[in-house]
């Protein structure tokens, strides 16, 4: 709708002036004087690789998640990545990046949110601010629990080869979220 509304270009520099301005330096700093040691940082994949054709997200910008990271570093907190929306969603709802009443769970494409990690584990490997990197988001109900357990065993596996031991960087494999079906 924004785009419709603003056209690429203006689309883009509101995309941008957001993610200036929406989490600043100063944000981290209240968060460690408020006592808390540790910031969520949540992103969808776009932002580690870049949108799929045909997909309105905006990305590559690893640049915002390398600053909030040195933020965590600067104030003393802890940082957990957090890939929030995964290639295809890993599930029907919002929180995934994506809203689709008829998303069906083989259309998250699990090799490409491999390989974000991948690129993810790499670049902060040895990172002493990032202590955990969750793998996806509330992951739906309508995903055969063996293909799950499949991929979170390949996702433990990608991070743990990219250099994320587990003596420094917890791997959070999310629990099933229910679907919000229509009716419920």
């Amino acid at each position: 709708r924004v785009r419709e509304q603003l056209g690429e270009a203006g689309a883009s520099a509101t995309l941008r002036a957001h993610r200036e301005t929406f989490i600043t330096e100063d944000d981290f700093r209240r968060i460690r004087d408020a006592g808390f040691n540790a910031v969520r940082i949540p992103f969808g994949y776009w932002v580690v690789m870049g949108p799929a054709d045909g997909e309105a997200y905006s990305g590559p910008c690893l640049e915002y998640v390398d600053r909030a990271v040195a933020w965590c570093k600067a104030y003393g907190l802890q940082a957990m990545l957090d890939l929030h929306g995964a290639p295809g969603g890993e599930s029907g709802d919002r929180p995934c990046g994506r809203e689709r009443r008829d998303w069906n769970w083989s259309e998250w494409r699990m090799e490409d949110s491999l390989e974000a990690l991948k690129v993810l584990a790499k670049r902060y490997s040895g990172h002493p601010s990032v202590t955990g990197i969750s793998v996806c988001n509330e992951p739906s109900d309508r995903l055969p629990i063996d293909v799950l357990c499949e991929f979170y065993n390949r996702a433990c596996n990608v991070i743990r080869e990219a250099g994320m031991p587990p003596d420094e960087v917890a791997i959070v494999l999310p629990v099933r979220s229910e679907e919000r079906r229509v009716g419920k």
